[in-house]
């Protein structure tokens, strides 16, 4: 709490009206000196009880995963203010300064009207963070000017909001296929959807009890065809990310998240399940949660997180993809796959020019990433 620069002249003002009163036998200054300061003093005390009782909190209405709001680099981001006057008294009007974490957006200040005795207000928002990670609003104080502008009080409230910056959704190639040649109709493991059993129709051989006999097929092809239950597999595929060795001042680990997160929502898209190894964190992701999931993973991952070299991928993956940001950790990570397992590699530094071609909206441009994926199946890099 300090004088504004009215509350000084006052001050210095009542002082030099209360010396004088006494110096030079003049009374009848002593009151009017003593007014200016206790005018200050009052406004002081009215400040410092309207600034402790203010209550600010802060919401978003972004979707929330795991208890954390998600957004995505370059989306608009609602955010609402909420003030609500504790006091018996009224409270007139003061300012919100609302401080952002780094890559969050610019710093705000918002001047709230005037609350009545026990009143609430809201105030709305909107920001577009510029970085992935985890992100939000650092802090937030109130400064509020007391009666006659003599005394203003700025004060911390305690209030944050942690939001979680993914990257844009992104669509890249991915080559592979699921591991088996077999068609589904031919294989009694069918890899289509996420049931546990299907049902498919075959010709009759001797032997098939006549109750599963198809007739609707029969009678479609003239010839007799039972109906063979079967166990149906959901594919899995398998991403890797690897940030080992990133610039803490690069883009490097940007690219790569956003080049693992788009394979992931493209895995997700086709159905599969998925198991993402971002750094040492295992992700398992499924449907349309799995995507939030992908999608916070993306904001959480740490530049410089590295992918265990002893990290199990199951056999039974029909796809995995890495991204790294070297050559030699993509090398060290496919070494570690089984064999015949259909896989893709991305590497920032195999990229024609990372520095160039790479304007992103992570960066403030457009987000295209070049379609650097080498792809197949068996030992094709």
């Amino acid at each position: 709490m300090r004088p504004t620069a009215s509350g000084i002249v006052f001050l210095l003002l009542g002082a030099a009206l209360a010396i004088a009163a006494y110096r030079f036998s003049l009374p009848g200054m002593l009151p009017a000196g003593i007014l200016l300061v206790g005018l200050v003093v009052v406004s002081a005390l009215v400040v410092l009880l309207a600034s402790g009782r203010i209550e600010v909190s802060l919401s978003s209405r972004s979707r929330r995963v795991d208890g954390t709001a998600l957004t995505a680099v370059g989306a608009e981001t609602p955010i609402e203010v909420h003030v609500r006057n504790r006091t018996p008294l009224p409270i007139g009007s003061f300012a919100v300064e609302i401080a952002m974490e780094d890559g969050f957006g610019p710093d705000r200040s918002l001047r709230m009207p005037g609350l009545s005795a026990r009143a609430h207000d809201a105030a709305p928002l909107v920001v577009s963070p510029t970085r992935r990670g985890m992100s939000g609003v650092a802090d937030v104080r109130i400064r509020i000017d007391g009666p006659f502008g003599l005394v203003t009080r700025t004060r911390k409230t305690g209030s944050s909001l942690p939001v979680a910056v993914a990257v844009p959704d992104q669509r890249l190639p991915l080559t592979g296929s699921p591991r088996s040649s077999a068609q589904p109709m031919d294989s009694r493991h069918l890899m289509r959807g996420t049931s546990t059993l299907d049902f498919h129709t075959r010709e009759y051989v001797p032997g098939d009890d006549i109750r599963h006999i198809h007739w609707a097929s029969t009678a479609r092809l003239g010839e007799l065809m039972v109906r063979e239950r079967a166990h149906e597999e959901t594919p899995l595929a398998v991403v890797l990310l690897d940030t080992l060795g990133a610039d803490p001042d690069g883009h490097g680990a940007d690219i790569a998240v956003t080049a693992a997160a788009a394979a992931a929502l493209q895995q997700l898209d086709r159905d599969a399940d998925l198991i993402l190894h971002s750094g040492d964190v295992r992700v398992n992701a499924t449907g349309g949660r799995g995507r939030d999931a992908v999608r916070l993973e993306s904001a959480r991952h740490a530049a410089g997180a590295q992918v265990p070299d002893d990290v199990r991928v199951p056999a039974s993956a029909w796809h995995v993809t890495i991204c790294t940001l070297t050559t030699e950790r993509a090398d060290a990570l496919t070494r570690i796959l089984p064999k015949g397992v259909a896989r893709s590699r991305f590497v920032v530094e195999e990229l024609p020019d990372p520095g160039v071609g790479l304007d992103t909206a992570l960066f403030g441009g457009a987000l295209t990433l070049p379609h650097e994926w080498r792809g197949g199946s068996g030992g094709t890099r």
